[in-house]
């Protein structure tokens, strides 16, 4: 009994994030960007679900241009760290960007290269070219062995 009760909050609790999520992105589309960003951190609470890997994402997003929040590359770079541990592609392709880029960070190819990788793994074809750059410039192997590889 108990583990039907758990099993349908669960199910609800998953639910809610969702339709969360999708309350932020309707927000977001019909131009309330200010809206869309607390909703979002709402669905950004609780990281062990879908949703709110989602929110995490999407409120990443928000911080890193800017629109409807200040803009703030610190705190999206952590939101996009949240949404990749909760197995965001997109979330873990984001986050390898700014690591590639160095923007606001140190910039870090071989961290960005493992996100990228992580990415792909999860079905992201952005992560896959993103790492397959990565591996023909090099990064992670040495010099000698990459032209013996892409030469």
């Amino acid at each position: 009994m108990i583990k039907i009760i758990m099993s349908i909050g669960l199910l609800l609790s998953i639910n809610l994030f969702a339709d969360l999520v999708d309350d932020g992105l309707a927000e977001y589309k019909n131009g309330n960007s200010e809206l869309a960003g607390e909703i979002y951190t709402k669905a950004c609470a609780d990281g062990s679900h879908n949703g709110s890997s989602n929110g995490c994402l999407n409120l990443g997003i928000l911080y890193y241009t800017g629109n409807g929040v200040e803009k703030d590359k610190i705190k999206a770079r952590k939101l996009f760290a949240k949404a990749c541990k909760s197995n965001s592609s997109k979330g873990c392709l984001n986050l390898g960007l700014i690591y590639n880029r160095g923007d606001g960070v140190k910039q870090d190819q071989l961290k960005a290269k493992y996100l990228f990788y992580k990415a792909c793994e999860a079905g992201n074809m952005g992560g896959c070219e993103q790492y397959t750059i990565l591996e023909k410039k090099g990064i992670g192997i040495s010099k000698s062995l990459n032209s013996i590889l892409f030469n």
